[in-house]
């Protein structure tokens, strides 16, 4: 574990039993959620889900901060989906990430560059800078 001089603001913790076929007891509500291999039929999530959804509300919120640090008003309810691939290669298994992002009454150049900005500061998107492939996109219509 390494530790840099910056204080944490907040430390989540979630416990697992049994991996991926298992069960988790999620944050501090203790929220427990049945856990599921991918692609399987059962119920529950698996983790690449879980990672998913965790993504996607961290990057949405650090999209509307970079909003209103820059002035912009992004009006409506803004969204994110966020789709976490799971790969098997030789060395072994990977992730790749596609943002799918919607900013309601945005124009396309000021969504874009928001997109970006957010990518920038997200910490989920620096986490897994030059580790995981993410692609952006932006949309032009609700999910």
């Amino acid at each position: 574990m390494t530790t840099s001089d910056a204080k944490p603001l907040f430390t989540a913790t979630s416990d697992v039993q049994g991996g991926r076929t298992g069960q988790a007891q999620v944050g501090r509500d203790r929220l427990p959620v049945t856990l599921r291999p991918a692609n399987s039929s059962a119920q529950g999530a698996d983790p690449e889900e879980l990672f998913a959804a965790g993504y996607a509300s961290c990057f949405l919120s650090a999209l509307q901060s970079v909003a209103r640090r820059d002035g912009v008003t992004v009006g409506g309810t803004p969204q994110a989906r966020a789709h976490v691939s799971l790969h098997q290669d030789p060395q072994g298994y990977r992730l790749s990430v596609l943002m799918q992002v919607y900013l309601p009454d945005t124009p396309l150049e000021t969504g874009e560059a928001l997109l970006r900005a957010a990518h920038a500061v997200c910490p989920y998107s620096r986490a897994v800078a030059g580790n995981v492939p993410v692609e952006l996109e932006l949309h032009a219509q609700p999910f």
